[in-house]
């Protein structure tokens, strides 16, 4: 399925160039084919067909590319090992995952009696896999990781023909075309990238930019620029690095940029406004899932405040409401003939999210008088504020707006219970008081009758994707607050209670 849609992109299109990485490199999309049947040889020589698993703990390149697109032909599934993953987490998505090939690229530890383990280089055979008539797989070809929110990361499967039949409906919504340029910053082991980026470009015949993921925000605005990207997507604090380097030197020329898109986090309408006043783009927010795909976006060329957003073509959409006098305001439930397999034995959350009556995003949307969508945040993310009911992103938003801050995460006191204590971190700006960046938080605390924790720290985490990792931030909490645990994690973590 995915192999043969890439195989008749490189009909269509021979010598267009694919992928492109930062370091120089690049092939076309004949290369790309090529490539792809050398190291399906490669992976059947080392055992791999249909129904088996290959665990991936690779940095992004093109070899990993075409490895994604070798499995998918074999008809077996990979896996990352994700690059937060200490050894005990390495060791028990091995046992999970039961993969039956490791394939690596650089000094990984992995557990004894772990599969035979080999390079990326050395899969890569020097005879193309030969295509044999009717060669087609059309089931699951992957298995991604959740945030692990409440645990260990569970496993989401896509089988090729939903995923296949996905993709090419959310092209056509977002327009894109084989005159794109898709620059992307993620790190591979994410749907982000994937997805967003890898899926989007090769499906649709244009160019895939592949950057560093750890290069900072002026180099890869630069990168932007030179490659001349034309689609892009992105989390709300990538963009904001991005203003802020832009505004440390001469400003990008990023008038290619039709489609910077942003999607998997919460997006304020200053971060929108600032994007387009110092970078000189219109963000264009998406909204989906690992699990469902992709559900919402505004492809409209006004720049619109509110940040509502329409259903793809052929998602349906309703609102769970959170109190019976607002039925503006509830948990987001959608509907698709092409979503994931849902969760690798893990029934409970199964039985949560995919519902006979549709998907339970686990999100607040609020629906604006157009009849768009606006997202707001976590269901379990929801705080008793004195006004009424109050997301904790918007709450991250005021104080990013009001208080001399960088970054805000505000997390409830207690999991998943609706109350006005609140746990918040705060990066403030290195070039004010900690005493006065601690008094105007706590103003907009007290503002919204809350209460609870504030702490100011340089060291907020991020997950691989980007998002702040907020299960890590309460584990720190948690562990700070145990009996004989005093130590303060990063750089001068200052606490006080509001």
């Amino acid at each position: 399925m995915l192999y043969q849609a890439l195989h008749d992109v490189a009909e269509r299109r021979p010598h267009a160039r694919a992928v492109t990485a930062t370091d120089g490199t690049s092939v076309s999309y004949t290369e790309l084919v090529e490539l792809v049947d050398r190291t399906t040889a490669g992976l059947r020589d080392h055992g791999i067909g249909a129904g088996a698993v290959v665990a991936c703990s690779l940095h992004n390149s093109i070899g990993y590319v075409a490895l994604i697109l070798a499995v998918a032909r074999t008809g077996a599934r990979y896996v990352p090992l994700m690059s937060n993953f200490d050894a005990a987490d390495t060791a028990t998505a091995l046992r999970l995952t039961e993969p039956r090939l490791i394939v690596a690229d650089h000094d990984r530890a992995f557990p004894e009696g772990s599969p035979p383990r080999v390079a990326l280089d050395d899969l890569t055979c020097a005879a193309p896999a030969p295509r044999a008539p009717g060669e087609q797989h059309s089931g699951i070809f992957r298995a991604l990781w959740t945030s692990g929110s409440t645990g260990f990361p569970k496993q989401m499967v896509w089988r090729q023909d939903r995923f296949l039949r996905e993709r090419r409906r959310w092209l056509a919504d977002t327009e894109i075309t084989a005159n794109d340029v898709f620059f992307c910053r993620h790190t591979l082991d994410v749907a982000h990238a994937t997805d967003l980026h890898v899926f989007a470009a090769l499906l649709s015949g244009a160019e895939l930019v592949l950057a560093d993921p750890y290069a900072g925000p002026d180099v890869l605005l630069r990168q932007i620029e030179e490659h001349g990207a034309t689609a892009m997507s992105a989390l709300p604090r990538h963009y904001e690095e991005y203003v802020r380097a832009a505004g440390d030197g001469p400003a990008p020329d990023l008038s290619r940029l039709r489609r910077p898109l942003c999607g998997g986090a919460y997006l304020s309408a200053a971060q929108m406004n600032d994007a387009a006043e110092v970078l000189g783009i219109h963000i264009r927010q998406i909204y989906g899932s690992t699990e469902f795909g992709l559900a919402l976006g505004n492809m409209s060329d006004v720049l619109q405040a509110d940040l509502g957003m329409f259903p793809v073509e052929g998602v349906g959409t309703r609102l769970e409401p959170l109190a019976p006098d607002r039925p503006d305001l509830g948990e987001l439930v959608l509907s698709s003939d092409c979503t994931s397999e849902g969760y690798v034995g893990s029934d409970e959350a199964n039985a949560r999210t995919f519902r006979s009556d549709g998907f339970w995003t686990g999100d607040v949307a609020q629906r604006q008088p157009d009849g768009s969508l606006r997202i707001l945040g976590r269901v379990t993310e929801i705080l008793a504020a004195a006004d009424g009911p109050l997301p904790a992103p918007v709450l991250d938003e005021e104080i990013a707006a009001q208080c001399p801050v960088l970054e805000s995460v505000a997390l409830p006191a207690r999991p998943g219970a609706y109350g006005n204590e609140v746990l918040l971190a705060v990066h403030p700006d290195p070039a004010r008081s900690g005493n006065e960046v601690r008094k105007s938080v706590e103003a907009v605390l007290r503002g919204h009758g809350l209460a609870g924790t504030v702490r100011l720290t340089d060291d907020i985490p991020h997950t691989p994707v980007g998002k702040p990792d907020k299960p890590l931030l309460r584990k720190r909490w948690e562990a700070e607050a145990a009996p004989g645990e005093n130590a303060a994690h990063g750089s001068g973590t200052e606490e006080s209670h509001a």
